[in-house]
């Protein structure tokens, strides 16, 4: 069976989770292709994949406002309709705050495209905005216990897709959240955060035009002209503030992770990894 594993990861933690599932798939002596969608300057939509049947396709996700990140959303909904015995495996990294939505939309739209989830995981993993803080939600996740959760899941998987009858995900599983959060989380959106929010500046007095923001950028959206503009791709992810070497990007650090945390607390979500299977 083919296994192409696709992820999109600005800050390095669903990655770790796409390589521990490579790694196990190799193991195993699975034939596996590794695309990562934040390495292409091409909408997500052109990314050239040849899906054979049988597949499985595992797709990973950091959690952007309560959903997965656009490039994700993008990528699946760009899919042909998939061929019978076509399978899926959707993650998500999420930063302590909630897992949102991400994985149960993910998986329905995969579904959508005629592709049997077999199984799902919800992986903790240090929280992307707050690198400048002293004690950074969900700090040292994913950690050796989550990784070896991801092997175990991989492990069952293909025991699943090695058998006679192969075992669908029953999806409501993923209906885990409280009424409260699933209706906090059907509110949010990206672009409702960004319209929210006054747009991404840079001090010019700080910026050298290293273009290094532009380097670490995985949506391709800035352009020095001579200083960093940013278009409508941007999914703050932040990375551009985080790589600046200069510290010229207008962050409060410190009003982030306090907003961060407010909502933490206020999220009745277990705090841990979670397998679905």
């Amino acid at each position: 069976m083919q296994h192409v594993v696709v992820y999109f990861s600005p800050a390095g933690s669903t990655r770790l989770i796409a390589d521990a599932i490579h790694r196990r798939l190799t193991e195993h002596g699975q034939e596996v292709m590794m695309v990562d969608l934040g390495k292409s300057n091409r909408p997500t939509t052109e990314i050239p994949i040849v899906l054979r049947s049988p597949c499985c396709l595992w797709i990973g996700s950091p959690v952007y406002c309560d959903h997965a990140a656009p490039p994700v959303a993008d990528f699946i909904e760009g899919l042909p309709l998939a061929k019978a015995g076509s399978y899926a495996v959707p993650f998500v990294a999420w930063g302590g705050v909630t897992s949102g939505l991400a994985l149960a939309e993910t998986a329905a739209q995969l579904r959508a495209r005629s592709f049997m989830p077999v199984a799902a995981a919800k992986v903790l993993a240090v929280h992307s905005s707050m690198w400048r803080a002293a004690q950074p939600l969900a700090s040292g996740h994913p950690d050796g216990e989550d990784l070896a959760r991801i092997t175990r899941m991989t492990d069952r998987v293909i025991a699943n897709l090695q058998s006679e009858t192969i075992a669908p995900l029953d999806l409501r599983v993923l209906d885990y959240l409280s009424p409260a959060m699933q209706a906090d989380a059907a509110s949010k959106s990206l672009a409702a955060v960004k319209a929210a929010m006054p747009p991404m500046a840079v001090n010019e007095q700080q910026c050298l035009q290293c273009g290094e923001c532009a380097e670490k950028c995985p949506m391709a959206a800035i352009r020095l002209t001579p200083f960093p503009t940013i278009s409508d791709d941007c999914v703050l992810c932040l990375q551009c503030v985080r790589a600046c070497p200069q510290e010229a990007f207008v962050f409060d650090g410190d009003a982030v992770a306090a907003r961060i945390v407010a909502m933490a607390d206020r999220s009745d979500e277990d705090k841990a990894t979670r397998i679905f299977i």
